[in-house]
Parts: C-alpha cells; structure tokens; sequence
C-alpha cells in the first residue's frame, strides 16, 4: 500500500550541465502531472510527465526542473548596439543611464530552445532518483497506513459482533415489553392473551428488526477491505467504494434499530467508518 503524498529531490551532473529535480506529490482523485522547466526542456514535457505517471497511479504530482552551466557560465548576451542606442537617446533627453539594462533588447537569453543529449541524460538520472525517493516515502506512508486502517476494521469487526449479540437480547425485551403492555390492556377484563397471537406479533417486530443480511455483507465488507491491504496494486479508489458500502450497511442496521443500545453502537460504528474513509482518502 502507497500513501499518494511524498517528496524527492536528486541532482545529477553531465558533462557541462548541473540538473536538479524536485518532485512532490499530493491527495487526488486521479492523475495530473505539472512541469516547472526551462524553456529548454519543453520539447521534452511529454517524455517526462510519462516517467512520473509511471512511478505514481495516482495523485497530483508536482516537477520541478532546473539547469545550469557548469563553472557558473551565464546563459546571457549583450546587444551592443542597443543598449548604445538606448544611451544616446538617454543623454540627449538628460535621463538617468541606470535603467538601460533592464529595457527590451540589451540582455538577450543565449539559453539553447533545446536541451542537448548530455543535458537530458543528466535531467532523467535525476528524475529517475527523485522519483525513486517519491515513490519510497509513499510506501513508508503507506505501511503506517494500512496499520491504521487494519486497526480501524478490527474495531469495526469488533461493534460489529456486539451488535450481533445485542439483537436476540432485543427480540426478547420486546417481547415482554409487548406482553406487559398486553396483559395491563387486559386487566380486570377477564381476557387472557393468547400466546399464538403474542409470538406472531413478536415474530413481526423480529422481522422489522432483523438486521442479519446486513452485519453479513458488512463481515464481507471487511473481509474484502483486509485483502485489499496486501495488494500490491493501487487500492485507494477501490477501498473508498467499500467504505461507502460498510456506511450503507451500518446505516441501514441504524434504521431498524429499536433500542438504545443498538443505536449507541450503531453511532459508533458511523463514526468509526468515518474515519476510516479519512485514512483511505491518502491512499493510492
């Protein structure tokens, strides 16, 4: 299991170049990659947003890529023959001269519009590097996630069982709830309650209570979860339809109940599940 937040960084040196590469990566509902570059590596975006989609299935991923000279060489040029332009107009108006380098056409880029084999050689050791620590950091997240998550079923698993427990209990209490309330009905009228008609009753309200088939897909639900966990493929779409699921379920089971207990279990259980769809929200 992958967490989809991580950060790399490499640098790598070619013959005349220096690449550095940062790669971050956060929480999304799908893929998108983002390339911070020289204009130098451009023709190159498609070739490096491929790298990045192949070490992460999912989640905002953010390059960033710089270059330079070694021996601290400055991409840049001087126009001569416009900066003296620009000084003669400056001196004949009695302008201040500080500004010329800054106007349009006396510091031209000399930066290559595409990067050189040596470059790209440098810029994809160091992608593959940062990547590697990207993709390293998400698993270390990951494995602590999937202990909170596989710590979260266990409690799940385990209101679960209470609840299971708890509906006979209920069934019972309602039944001499029913056949209390009956008898005081009946009382000094001479009538007795006919214990036919006191089960079948009982056996309706059992019926409107019965919440077997849920706690059943909900056992399947975190038994499906627990599989999941020892994936090696990207899980985090897939455990989020389950954690949609296991709050149908325990919604439903909400719905029927008719005791205070069951429903104090089933807020707990609502919570629980909550929290679990947090955690799953950082998985891959």
């Amino acid at each position: 299991m992958r967490s989809m937040t991580g950060y790399g960084t490499a640098r790598e040196e070619g013959e005349n170049i220096v690449a550095d590469v940062e790669v971050r990566s956060v929480n999304a509902r799908f893929s998108k990659v983002s390339i911070k570059a020289p204009s130098s590596l451009g023709a190159y975006e498609n070739e490096l947003e491929t790298h990045a989609l192949k070490a992460v299935k999912r989640g905002n991923v953010a390059l960033s890529f710089a270059l330079r000279a070694r021996g601290a060489v400055t991409p840049v040029t001087i126009n001569e023959d416009v900066a003296l332009a620009y000084q003669a107009v400056f001196r004949r108006l009695g302008l201040p001269e500080a500004g010329i380098p800054q106007l349009p056409g006396v510091i031209v880029n000399s930066a290559p519009e595409k990067a050189s084999d040596d470059e790209m050689a440098a810029v994809r050791r160091a992608l593959q590097r940062a990547l590697a620590q990207l993709v390293s950091m998400r698993e270390r997240e990951g494995a602590a996630l999937a202990d909170v998550l596989e710590k979260s079923v266990a409690k799940l698993a385990g209101l679960r069982e209470q609840v299971a427990a708890r509906i006979p209990l209920v069934v019972n209490e309602q039944r001499a709830r029913l056949k209390e309330r009956v008898d005081a009905l009946l009382a000094g009228s001479g009538t007795t309650l006919d214990p036919q008609t006191l089960a079948r009753e009982v056996a309706i309200l059992a019926d409107k209570s019965d919440v077997t088939e849920e706690l059943d897909r909900l056992a399947s639900h975190f038994k499906q979860a627990r599989e999941l966990f020892s994936s090696s493929e990207p899980i985090g779409r897939t455990l989020d339809f389950v954690a949609q699921e296991m709050l149908r379920e325990v919604n439903t089971i909400g719905s029927k109940s008719v005791d205070s207990e069951l429903a104090r279990l089933v807020i707990e259980m609502k919570s629980e599940v909550e929290r679990f769809k947090e955690q799953v929200a950082n998985v891959e």
